[in-house]
């Protein structure tokens, strides 16, 4: 046994065994250190991934936010206009209702029938 160790074949087999051990420790060393590197670099996406889908919802419920208060201001602008039109129509029909002398008696139930009638429209 110790005569093919010392022997031509016995080294060149033994520089093979060598070879293929220290391609084998490197590679396992590699894969080692690929494996530890994408658990780093994954765990920074995720976080990064996580921080911009975050920040996405908040930019998108501000404009949303931003959006509600604009249309709520329009609609208490709208319902002031409305309120002045109802306003000047009742000033309306009450004027009507003094200038005519001796007509027929309109009581405030029938002002309301009227509003009812005109908001239907």
């Amino acid at each position: 046994m110790l005569g093919l160790i010392a022997s031509p074949i016995g080294r060149w087999i033994g520089g093979i065994l060598a070879a293929v051990l220290l391609l084998l420790g490197v590679w396992i060393g590699f894969r080692w250190w690929l494996h530890n590197h994408d658990k780093a670099i994954l765990t920074g996406y995720v976080a990064q991934s996580e921080l911009d889908a975050s920040k996405a919802v908040v930019a998108k419920l501000q404009r949303d936010l931003l959006l509600g208060q604009q249309i709520r201001e329009q609609a208490d602008k709208d319902a002031e206009r409305l309120d002045i039109e109802n306003q000047k129509r009742r000033e309306a029909d009450e004027k009507a209702i003094a200038e005519t002398a001796g007509g027929s008696r309109v009581t405030a139930d029938d002002l309301i029938l009227l509003e009812r009638v005109r908001n239907a429209r």
